[in-house]
């Protein structure tokens, strides 16, 4: 059985007809920094897909830092790895400044 849904565009959340609140996510207006560790070392060519984000070599990898608006930011960023052929080693989101 479905339980009736009514979203509210103003807070992001979205609650049963009843009242009790089901899930909620945060519109967050101040951009996140990330940390990106992707293996090998990335030429400057490579970079350039990236220019939001800093390159620093790092061992034999590569860390990608920056601050990115939104999710939706940060996942056009896995997606242009992706499609680059980039293996990912970790995504860490840092802590505000």
């Amino acid at each position: 059985m479905q339980v009736p849904m009514t979203v509210q565009p103003a807070s992001w959340r979205a609650t049963p007809v009843g009242g009790e609140n089901v899930t909620s996510a945060r519109n967050d207006s101040q951009p996140h920094r990330y940390r990106i560790r992707v293996r090998g070392r990335l030429g400057q060519t490579i970079c350039y897909a990236f220019a939001a984000l800093q390159a620093r070599a790092s061992g034999g990898d590569t860390v990608l830092t920056g601050p990115l608006c939104d999710r939706a930011a940060l996942y056009g960023v896995l997606a242009q790895m992706e499609a680059l052929g980039l293996e990912l080693l970790e995504v860490r989101r840092l802590p505000p400044a």
